[in-house]
């Protein structure tokens, strides 16, 4: 893997027995991503942590920007063992997504950003691996996704963001008040799935660059 560079924080050596699977997953991510495109030179920055901190069904979670990639693992964690191979795999292709969507179209200023920047990189570890939807891209029906597509349509422009941006994407991702959980990972898988449909000529990996509002038009046809 000539273009990323592993950093295992592991003084404690709470990462040993996890060492081995983490490069396998990369390797097998970054093989499948040098079939579509040269993959990104990045850092990948693996560390411990406490078991609330990944997610729950999966005993690992990551995080991409333009400058790395973060992947925590939670040693002992009972979901996580079973969930080293492909699934490990996946979330480094979903995370490599953010980079590349991150140094092309300059980061994650509104909602709309993170919708399409989430629905990307779902649909790009689609295209690698051939996977049904993750659990928080199916978490809603059709019908229920409609209802929440005017308030994204008035929302999409504004800023967003975990911190304290006018629209919190704890909310709109993770759910509070009257959003559900996953709504937001949800509704960006079907925004870039709406799209590809009607550009069938088209594939995730294209569609990296595109700004968001060219998806914009997608997301109000989920209404149909």
């Amino acid at each position: 893997m000539p273009n990323w560079h592993l950093h295992h924080m592991n003084a404690l050596g709470k990462l040993d027995a996890l060492m081995g699977p983490v490069e396998a997953a990369a390797t097998d991510t970054y093989g499948r991503i040098a079939r579509v495109f040269e993959p990104p030179v990045v850092d990948i920055l693996v560390q411990a942590v406490w078991q609330s901190s990944v997610i729950p069904d999966r005993g690992h979670t990551g995080f991409g920007n333009e400058d790395l990639v973060t992947l925590w693992l939670a040693p002992g964690h009972p979901k996580l063992e079973e969930n080293l191979g492909e699934p490990l795999a996946r979330t480094v292709a979903h995370e490599i997504n953010h980079v590349m969507r991150f140094r092309s179209a300059g980061g994650t200023r509104t909602l709309g950003d993170h919708l399409v920047c989430e629905g990307l990189a779902g649909r790009f570890v689609e295209q690698l691996f051939g996977n049904v939807p993750e659990p928080w891209e199916c978490a809603l029906s059709p019908q229920e996704l409609a209802q929440y597509v005017s308030r994204a349509l008035e929302c999409f422009d504004i800023p967003a963001g975990y911190r304290s941006e006018e629209i919190s994407m704890h909310e709109w991702m993770f759910g509070s008040g009257d959003l559900p959980s996953w709504l937001g990972y949800t509704l960006g898988y079907e925004i870039i799935g709406a799209y590809l449909k009607a550009r069938p000529e088209l594939q995730a990996s294209d569609l990296i660059s595109i700004p968001s509002a060219d998806f914009k038009p997608a997301l109000a046809g989920l209404t149909s």
